[in-house]
């Protein structure tokens, strides 16, 4: 599949196999009257007849009785909840299933502005997101005649601009650029989708290394001996029991020499619970354990090819979670870059562990803000379900531009509170050591926070905790079933929000 095009002209000029419409209302005006009475009043009879309705998500097939003209779809808008951007997204996204589904070769998305004019910028490019994001299948490891037996997405999509002489060259720009956003979201996805035995420590490497190759990022990971010669003993005592050595990868794009907007993405690529094993039912899914690391890697692979103006700086620490003679106890404690002694309660409570040391290392930069990106907790499930990050942080500014963020890219976030007042760190207050990595199941999502907020400092910084957002269990929209590559728009649009 090429780049997503844009269109601006009468819907004769499209050669396509299918057009897709996206109605708020059953009010034809406009340039979707006009369609209308191109397609000899199919709009307005699929309308009256009660079988479409324009209702939220609703989508249907109309006959459109004309010959030589393409199939045509009508969608409903996405809930009243959804911002303009989401709708969009959300539209475009199911377009391309439905046309999927219809084995069509090509797709038009037929964007119309209210009272004829042309949609804000922000609507092309979540259209844009939308057509590539719904497009994304997994295929890397099925053998060749099974990828071509099943369906696929259309080789050629089409945001366009029915009965307009032009497009406005920021609405013209911002279509590649959604495109662009959107693939590196679906890199995300292909790391997350892996199985443990592909995506290890060392394939994250090896990943970060393509990206610096091709998009100019400066790439290092490291491995043990300098994991311990720089101190991260957590992430080192968590990589014990596995075979697979650990790597802490740092990328770095330097748009300007100021201070960093440091990204930490957790990347633990198989997540046993080690020692505190988890119930062998669903174990499988723990590959998912890095999508933190995937989101970071994302986020960096689009702020180098989006040329953003600021410096960032993202840190992975990577390793597996495993169970044997060396590994990691209930009881032992440990001490990491920061110096504090943690005692483990828990050894499947080692998101934290790891990124406890990139944490510390990240004040060394000297960060403008730290943004960190985890399926952390389970508990989080359990409080925000599958819809909504959780998101606690030290600073009110950074909080709020993540939330308005969130609004505009679709990943939306909700706060939790870390007060110092109801003492939630006495939770996880240890007998022995500076502190413990668990604090029991009460408010699990933030003593969580709580603990990675102690290797924090005085940074601007905020947690995302993305255990109920990184995997989907039904597809949606734009979002089939299986890795949602989460969080990498969310990042991109709020580092293009900053000054």
């Amino acid at each position: 599949m090429g780049g997503i095009e844009t269109y601006a002209g009468g819907p004769e000029g499209l050669q396509v196999s299918m057009l897709a419409l996206s109605l708020d209302n059953s009010n034809l005006e406009g340039p979707a009257e006009r369609l209308d009475g191109w397609y000899g009043g199919a709009i307005s009879r699929a309308l009256a007849d009660g079988r479409f309705r324009g209702r939220d998500g609703e989508s249907r097939f109309v006959s459109v009785g004309v010959q030589d003209r393409p199939d045509l779809l009508l969608l409903g808008p996405a809930g009243p909840d959804a911002s303009p951007e989401e709708r969009a997204r959300r539209a475009a996204g199911s377009a391309v299933q439905a046309a999927r589904e219809a084995r069509a070769e090509s797709l038009a998305f037929l964007l119309i502005g209210s009272a004829g004019q042309e949609p804000a910028p922000a609507i092309w490019q979540a259209v844009a997101e939308g057509l590539a994001l719904g497009g994304w299948t997994y295929t890397e490891l099925k053998a060749d005649e099974e990828r071509s037996s099943g369906t696929r997405a259309p080789e050629r999509l089409i945001v366009a601009a029915p009965f307009q002489d032009s497009i406005s060259p920021a609405a013209a720009a911002a279509v590649p650029r959604g495109d662009l956003i959107a693939a590196a979201q679906n890199s995300a996805r292909v790391l997350v989708t892996g199985p443990g035995n592909v995506v290890t420590p060392a394939c994250l490497a090896e990943h970060a290394a393509d990206l610096g190759s091709k998009y100019g990022l400066t790439v290092q990971a490291w491995g043990r001996e300098k994991l311990r010669a720089e101190g991260f003993g957590a992430l080192l005592a968590v990589a014990k029991g596995s075979v697979e050595e650990p790597r802490f990868i740092i990328l770095e794009h330097r748009g300007d020499d100021g201070a960093p907007c440091v990204l930490v993405g957790k990347g633990v690529t198989f997540d046993s619970g080690g020692i505190s094993l988890k119930p062998a039912s669903g174990m499988e899914a723990m590959k998912y354990d890095m999508a933190g690391a995937a989101a970071v890697l994302g986020a960096m692979e689009a702020a180098a090819r989006l040329e953003l103006p600021h410096r960032v700086i993202g840190l992975i620490p990577a390793t597996e979670n495993m169970p044997s003679g060396d590994a990691l106890k209930p009881g032992d404690v440990i001490r990491g870059v920061s110096g504090k002694s943690m005692e483990i309660v828990n050894t499947d409570a080692e998101g934290r562990l790891i990124l406890s040391d990139a944490l510390s290392y990240a004040l060394r930069l000297r960060p403008k803000a730290i943004v960190d990106l985890a399926t952390l907790t389970g508990a989080c499930v359990v409080a925000l379900g599958h819809h909504a990050i959780g998101l606690m942080a030290t600073d009110d500014n950074l909080a709020r531009a993540l939330g308005d963020a969130g609004g505009r890219s679709g990943e939306r976030v909700w706060r939790l509170p870390l007060w110092r007042e109801y003492e939630y760190r006495s939770l996880i207050r240890s007998d022995i050591a500076d502190i413990k990595n668990s604090g029991g199941r009460p408010a699990g999502t933030i003593t969580a926070g709580y603990f990675l907020r102690e290797f924090v400092g005085d940074a601007p910084w905020a947690h995302l905790d993305i255990a109920g957002t990184a995997w989907a269990e039904e597809d949606r929209a734009y979002q089939p079933k299986g890795a949602t590559g989460v969080g990498v728009r969310l990042l991109v649009e709020w580092l293009q929000s900053l000054d």
